[in-house]
């Protein structure tokens, strides 16, 4: 992760050169380790996509047979050098983000650990496993606009949306609501909100929980996916915290209240991070 470049720096100010401890390869093995895992596994490194993208890596691994289970794991802390990079971008709120409000002003980092056990269904059920959810379809793309800048076309997110509907075989009427990236930044919430208006002709009930817990960047993705999976089970959506007016693109879409799903609807997860990086998950 990017709090790897803190470690990093504070070795070569003291002189310590072996900073192997600090690699991703090292962290990994640990994680194998602890988890007890037969395979070496591998990191996806995609930013604040990250943990969306190994979702769907780990989703095409199972289904073209490659492997039955996947276990996947997301985390991410708050550094200085993390700290410092979205100040020096001036993206963060003095207070708490508020995700698709008029006034919005900026994101909140937070910080998070999440995994998943991902399965076949016949692998899962020839084990007895309860069955929390179903990923249903994904998509990616990069729309390669700047290096922390999304499209403000929304061309990239629009392309992932269009993948994951289609690798899940749904149409618009099939989704029951949206869990959006909802950053808390004026082009990131304009730009998620651009792209669901081109994907669905009807409003569905979006939401962001990033105004509560913040923005937990690489973890982010998993947090928000068994957050959905919930949502899905209790068959409805959590508020927008600290939404307090609607911006125009996002009214009647976003809300302050709990919301009600349709019965058999299925809901669709959106990603996007730095390099122009976009995932779009379809749970079920």
């Amino acid at each position: 992760t990017k709090g790897e470049i803190d470690l990093l720096e504070k070795k070569i100010l003291k002189g310590q050169n072996n900073i192997q401890g600090n690699s991703q390869s090292v962290f990994l093995e640990k994680v194998s380790s602890i988890a007890g895992t037969k395979d070496k596994g591998m990191i996806i490194s995609a930013a604040c996509s990250s943990a969306a993208a190994a979702v769907a890596g780990a989703c095409a691994m199972i289904k073209c047979g490659r492997t039955e289970c996947v276990l996947v794991i997301a985390c991410d802390s708050v550094t200085e050098f993390v700290f410092s990079g979205f100040s020096s971008l001036m993206a963060l709120d003095k207070f708490s983000a508020m995700p698709f409000d008029k006034n919005r002003n900026g994101l909140s980092v937070g910080e998070a650990a999440a995994f998943v056990l991902l399965m076949s269904e016949a692998r899962a059920r020839k084990e007895n496993r309860e069955i929390t959810g179903e990923v249903l379809g994904w998509g990616l793309s990069d729309d390669a606009n700047h290096m922390t800048g999304p499209a403000r076309g929304s061309e990239g997110l629009i392309l992932a949306l269009k993948k994951t509907l289609l690798s899940a075989g749904a149409d618009d009427k099939d989704i029951g609501f949206i869990s959006a990236h909802g950053t808390g930044t004026v082009y990131n919430d304009s730009m998620e909100m651009r792209a669901f208006k081109a994907v669905f002709t009807d409003k569905k009930p979006v939401y962001s929980i990033k105004g509560g817990i913040g923005h937990t960047m690489a973890a982010s993705g998993l947090v928000e996916m068994i957050i959905a999976m919930r949502a899905l089970r209790d068959g409805k959506v959590p508020p927008t915290v600290n939404l307090k007016e609607a911006d125009m693109d996002a009214e009647g879409w976003v809300s302050t209240s709990e919301r009600l799903i349709p019965d058999n609807s299925i809901g669709v997860m959106t990603n996007a991070g730095f390099g122009g990086i976009n995932a779009a998950l379809v749970l079920g």
